[in-house]
């Protein structure tokens, strides 16, 4: 039986797959300058002084209801409620199907995937809409997400509809994968974070080889199933049990790659798909460690102003000096925590940057870093535990991140990306750039495809201006190599931005309810 929704998950998702009305405003863009929506009330949109028109709605597939539901689930619906606290239900008669997906189509192995559906209320006589919700490795799954949408978004919305979390492999509700031991988790988690010369990543490096060596071992000939192009292959598997000949999606970062990646595969099986926060696959690493940090940047500056801007912000009126304050005395003074671990400036730095990406988090992120900087890292190690935990998604979404790029820099030229990095950007910049050294031990995967552009229906790219783990420049560079997707570009901070403003909410909501891509060019303000 598939293993129960995770209520940690489902409490920590800072973004979540709402459909909604709301309203949007023109802003700066890279893309073609056009109108956008404004808030309510509505006022008469201003006309576009040049603008992209927006595909018919005929070139988007229909919502159609399956004829019945999908054979296969079993009721789980006292099993996923014992999971969930009263208020993660929204309040909602949220009913659960379960069942394990059998696929390896793509792979050289068989896995089960979960798919968890989710339902308000008793599914319709003539059969629901099915929306897929696809989830993360390294963050809430499928079936977290699903949960969350069914609990949050507009019962009208989902009137006739039922949400299928898709767990991807060795997450979530799908069979774990646990490759990497914890003793080797905490190296990867603790490790220098302003580290910039070989000796100072040696640790690092050692690390990594030992994660690729475990890994290798445990895995096998299957080390190589957990990258993008099987779980496209997987989803495919997935849309033909559900029963669906057009497959309506909605995925966020990792999640989102996988269905950029199934799009172009299969694009008669795509219907109606948003990617929020979905990454640039042919970046390479030292770009992508540049435009993350970047972002991080952005997306701590919008938190702190979100610190002050509470009555009892506990990092004082300077925020953002008070965490790097704290960061520095942890680099001097690690904290003792239980088991032996050494909670470093390392740990709260990847404990700070999961939190930015978690905008529901903030309150509980500047409340966790500042007991760290009063002695207390139990706040801090709670935020990494469910990533960190046997089958949590932290080695799964190594195995992810490894196997969809041939990149495999040296101890060297880390060292230097690092350097430079860290000059740019004193805080993020080394952090980031060492996620290169990750992987440098791993096996060179032989297929990685080069992305080309979707035969489908167009797909509705949405960007975060200070997203600290999938930049918007990354999103921007996906929506042109889609070629007919379009692009919404949210001006706020964390991972992914649907559905964080009503201008958010209109432009997925129309693109989803009524099959209209907004124009290209939309900005949404914070």
């Amino acid at each position: 039986m598939p293993r129960p929704v995770s209520r940690a998950a489902v409490l920590v998702l800072g973004v979540v797959l709402v459909l909604g009305l709301g309203a949007c405003a023109i802003g700066p863009s890279q893309r073609p300058p056009v109108a956008t929506l404004v808030d309510e009330p509505a006022v008469p949109e201003p006309a576009p002084e040049t603008g992209v028109p927006s595909p018919a709605p005929s070139l988007l597939p229909p919502l159609l209801p399956t004829p019945a539901a999908p054979a296969g689930f079993s009721d789980c619906t006292a099993e996923i409620r014992g999971t969930l606290a009263p208020a993660d239900l929204g309040g909602r008669d949220l009913r659960f199907g379960c069942q394990s997906v059998p696929v390896g189509g793509g792979g050289s192995s068989r896995a089960e995937i979960g798919v968890l559906q989710v339902t308000v209320g008793p599914v319709p006589p003539g059969g629901p809409v099915p929306i897929v919700v696809v989830g993360e490795a390294g963050g809430p799954s499928g079936s977290d997400r699903a949960v969350r949408l069914a609990a949050t978004a507009p019962e009208p919305v989902l009137a006739g509809t039922a949400l299928y979390g898709v767990d991807l492999r060795g997450t979530g509700n799908s069979e774990p994968v646990d490759c990497i031991t914890p003793t080797v988790r905490e190296a990867l988690v603790d490790a220098d974070p302003l580290a910039a010369d070989p000796a100072a990543l040696g640790p690092l490096r050692d690390a990594a080889a030992s994660a690729a060596s475990t890994c290798t071992q445990v895995l096998e000939t299957a080390l190589t199933d957990f990258r993008t192009g099987v779980e496209a292959e997987d989803l495919e598997e997935v849309r033909a049990t559900l029963g669906v000949e057009r497959m309506h999606v909605v995925g966020v970062g990792e999640g989102a790659g996988v269905l950029a990646a199934w799009a172009r595969r299969h694009p008669s099986s795509v219907g109606r798909t948003v990617l929020d926060g979905v990454a640039d696959p042919t970046t390479s690493f030292s770009q992508r460690a540049r435009e993350r940090a970047a972002a991080a940047r952005e997306a701590l500056a919008v938190f702190a102003a979100d610190c002050t801007a509470r009555p009892d912000c506990p990092l004082g009126p300077d925020p953002a000096s008070t965490v790097t304050g704290i960061l520095t005395n942890l680099r001097a003074a690690p904290l003792a925590a239980p088991g032996g671990r050494q909670v470093t400036d390392g740990t709260a730095t990847r404990a700070l940057v999961t939190g930015l990406a978690e905008p529901t988090q903030w309150p509980e992120l500047a409340t966790a870093i500042a007991a760290a900087g009063q002695g207390d890292p139990s706040g801090v190690l709670d935020l990494l535990a469910p990533a960190e935990a046997d089958g949590g998604g932290f080695d799964a979404s190594v195995l992810l991140t490894c196997n969809d790029t041939v990149e495999r820099p040296t101890l060297d030229q880390v060292a230097g990306d690092a350097a430079r990095a860290r000059a740019a950007e004193p805080l993020f910049g080394a952090y980031f750039a060492h996620d290169a050294l990750l992987c440098s031990s791993w096996p060179v995967p032989v297929d990685v495809p080069e992305p080309s552009s979707a035969a489908g229906p167009p797909s509705l790219v949405i960007g975060t201006r200070g997203d600290p783990l999938s930049p918007l420049a990354g999103s921007e560079r996906v929506a042109t190599q889609l070629g007919s997707a379009g692009l919404v570009t949210w001006l706020g901070a964390g991972h992914g931005a649907y559905p964080a403003t009503p201008c958010v909410r209109t432009a997925v909501g129309g693109y989803l309810r009524d099959g209209v891509l907004p124009q290209q060019g939309t900005v949404c303000p914070p």
